[in-house]
C-alpha cells in the first residue's frame, strides 16, 4: 500500500509499517504513552508484532522523515460482522497542522472498508475530540480502561 498527497508542496507518503521503521515509531509513540519498550526486544516484539494477520500498521514519510504513525485492528464479531478500531494514531509536533494525522486515519478508514467492516471505532482522550470530529468521526458513549 502506497498513497502520495501533495500537501503544501510537501510530498506525504502513507505507507505500510517496516522493520527498520521501528526505532522512530516507538519514538513518536513515546508523545502519547508512556510506556517504552528495551531495545533489547524490539525483534521479539517485532516478530510477534507482524504475524497478526488483523493488524495494519502505517506510517507517514515526508522528506524521507517518518511524520506519524496508525493501527487499525480488525476483529470479527460474534454475529459474523467485521468492525475496526484505530489506535496509536500519532504524528510530529511540527507537522500537526499539515493533515498528517487525518491523512492516516483516512487511509486506516480505507483499509477497513476495504476488509468490508461495518463501522470502525477508536478511543480518545477529551482534547482529540476536535480533531476526529473533523476526520468525521461522531462522539459515541464513553470509554474506560483498565490497566493490569
Amino acid at each position: 500500500m502506497l498513497k502520495e498527497l501533495d500537501m503544501n508542496e510537501k510530498n506525504l507518503i502513507i505507507r505500510k509499517i517496516e522493520k527498520q521503521d521501528m526505532n522512530n515509531v516507538i519514538e513518536l509513540l513515546q508523545l502519547i504513552s508512556e510506556f517504552n519498550p528495551d531495545k533489547s526486544e524490539y525483534s521479539n516484539i517485532w516478530n510477534s508484532f507482524i504475524k497478526q494477520s488483523n493488524v495494519y500498521s502505517l506510517v507517514a514519510i515526508i522528506n524521507n522523515k517518518i511524520v506519524g504513525y496508525g493501527s487499525v485492528i480488525l476483529e470479527v464479531k460474534i454475529r459474523g460482522g467485521k468492525i475496526g478500531h484505530i489506535e496509536d494514531i500519532v504524528s510530529h509536533p511540527s507537522y500537526r497542522i499539515m493533515g498528517v494525522g487525518k491523512a492516516i486515519v483516512d487511509a486506516l478508514f480505507d483499509i477497513a472498508k476495504a476488509n468490508n467492516c461495518y463501522k470502525v471505532t477508536l478511543l480518545c482522550k477529551e482534547h482529540n475530540i476536535k480533531f476526529y470530529e473533523k476526520c468525521n468521526y461522531q462522539l459515541s458513549g464513553s470509554g474506560m480502561q483498565r490497566f493490569s
